[in-house]
């Protein structure tokens, strides 16, 4: 079974990291009023304080490394601004509203380029620049100017409304730094509407645990409405943080975790890892029983397949409890199409152990061959001592969960985004596509070493545990060993077989006939007779 620190880990990214946002008011509740309709729109429309923005002509993304590439785009001079007609903001106003974002995005561009940034509208400008962005589908590029916009906070009318866009585009791959860290993490509360301050303190107080401040942490949490969704995310967080620094957890901290997984104001995933920190907790007591039960708990979407980490858990406690036949039925889901590609060498560990204790040694012995058998590169590239982030076992593993799985992701997207960029080359002008293209680049290049340091540790701890359940293996075949040469006793007879239980009216069974379906997943048993033998007194 999984061991503690990695069941705290993976609640603490959990945690921390992975809570999409639920329950949102309407975009426009309680902002300010954006330009008026395109069609009498006028370059001093929107109304607030000059803003002194800074032009968004920097290519890099926070945090982007100093390297050749940006030095050399450094060393050239910025080309002059063209001149622009009085109208092109009105007109890529109206372009805008039209549903027509690729004709705005052009003008928009280059009326920023010529405009003082003391100009009242400039703020707005980057506003719909970056909407049109998005609209294309071009989010990383859209979130950098409504970072921008955040961070100059220059324009109280256009903020608030820049916000709620970023606050939207964190449930999707995003530069966590730029926006979750440097935005959300840095803003000063005191002028922001209920429901953007209440996700800001969220996002401040996670970056307060994450650097182990508990107490400023709780500052933060305490300012959320106990009926916001983000109370009962930082509850979570909080839980999973006091969860990795006690060694015996009190009763009162299952309970939490428990009310947390009934918690509606949580999304369906944050409430499934609640049950799953229960069920976790239970397992680490052996209450089996109990974390039979919560495992129950987890509800997935009609006809999904699931999870191979929740049946293989699953499993782990059915053999506890001493079910092993239903045990091994979920073993036999696990070899469906949809996991055979999942890195669970516990599995075959399980399995051996399952025949081991019915006496099926040869069984036994050919599931823990299967191991070594099935993991052999990866376990040679160990042994000689390779670079670890080139198995692709080991690299498929480590980008299935926590922060390698997001940094994966967003480096996926930038990918998806810098080619979807090209399609843009003659509606956007040479200036604006030249621009972007710096940007991606340079995000791409800071994604890339992102996701390389955390591969680096993810894929090591990946191998530890091919490592821990390699050697067990072994320590199982040479037990089945000894008792497949073991002799009997006289007078020792064959331990009595289990009495079946019938099936209800209400149940039906069907022969396997190596077909997975969806829908029956949940329900494999095997037939399977002991062979042990009992000596008699």
């Amino acid at each position: 079974m999984t061991s503690r620190p990695l069941i705290v880990a993976a609640l603490a990214s959990a945690a921390l990291f992975v809570f999409p946002t639920v329950a949102r008011a309407a975009p426009d509740a309680g902002l300010p009023p954006m330009p008026a309709a395109p069609a009498t729109a006028k370059p001093g429309t929107p109304s607030g304080p000059a803003d002194a923005g800074t032009l968004p002509t920097d290519a890099g993304t926070a945090g982007a490394p100093a390297g050749p590439a940006k030095a050399a785009v450094a060393e050239a001079p910025p080309p002059p601004p063209q001149k622009v007609p009085p109208e092109t903001f009105d007109n890529a106003l109206k372009a805008y509203f039209d549903g027509k974002p690729r004709d705005a995005a052009g003008p928009l561009y280059a009326w920023l380029q010529a405009t003082p940034r003391t100009d009242d509208n400039y703020a707005w400008g980057q506003f719909f620049l970056a909407k049109s962005l998005i609209d294309l589908g071009l989010t990383h590029a859209g979130a950098t100017y409504l970072a921008r916009i955040a961070r100059e906070r220059t324009n109280p009318n256009v903020l608030p409304r820049a916000l709620d866009a970023l606050k939207d585009l964190t449930d999707r791959p995003h530069d966590e730094v730029m926006i979750d860290e440097q935005v959300f993490g840095a803003l000063d509360l005191g002028f922001l509407p209920e429901e953007t301050g209440a996700y800001a303190h969220y996002q401040q107080g996670l970056v307060d645990l994450r650097v182990g401040n508990e107490r400023w942490a709780g500052t933060h949490f305490s300012k959320l409405p106990e009926t916001s969704a983000e109370a009962s995310r930082a509850k979570f967080a909080l839980l999973v943080t006091r969860l990795k620094q006690v060694k015996d957890p009190p009763d009162e901290m299952v309970k939490d975790f428990l009310s947390l997984s009934e918690d509606e104001k949580l999304t369906r995933e944050s409430r499934n890892e609640a049950a799953l920190a229960v069920a976790r907790l239970r397992y680490e007591r052996k209450d089996w029983s109990g974390a039979l039960d919560a495992y129950g708990k987890v509800k997935l979407p009609q006809l999904d397949p699931g999870r191979a980490s929740l049946y293989l858990e699953e499993a782990w406690t059915r053999y506890k409890l001493g079910d092993l036949r239903a045990s091994l039925g979920i073993l036999t889901t696990l070899d469906a199409p949809s996991f055979r590609d999942e890195f669970m060498p516990d599995k075959y560990l399980l399995r051996a152990l399952i025949f081991r204790d019915l006496c099926h040694y040869l069984p036994a012995k050919r599931a823990a061959k299967e191991l070594t058998r099935r993991y052999a590169d990866s376990l040679e590239s160990v042994r000689s001592r390779d670079d670890l982030s080139q198995d692709a076992r080991l690299r498929r593993a480590a980008n299935a969960h926590g922060g390698t799985k997001r940094a994966a992701r967003f480096v996926s997207l930038l990918d998806l985004e810098g080619e979807r960029l090209g399609r843009f080359a003659g509606s956007f002008g040479d200036r604006l596509f030249g621009h972007l293209t710096r940007l991606y680049d340079l995000s791409h290049a800071e994604a890339v070493r992102v996701y390389d340091a955390r591969l680096a540790e993810a894929v090591r701890q990946e191998a530890d545990t091919l490592l821990r359940a390699a050697e067990q293996v072994r320590l199982m075949e040479y037990e089945v060993g000894l008792k497949l040469y073991e002799r009997v006793k006289k007078g020792a007879q064959v331990v009595a077989a289990e009495e079946e239980q019938m099936l209800s009216p209400a149940q039906v069974a069907f022969r396997f006939d190596n077909e997975y379906w969806n829908d029956e997943l949940k329900s494999y048993r095997v037939r399977i007779e002991s062979r042990c033998i009992e000596e008699t007194p």
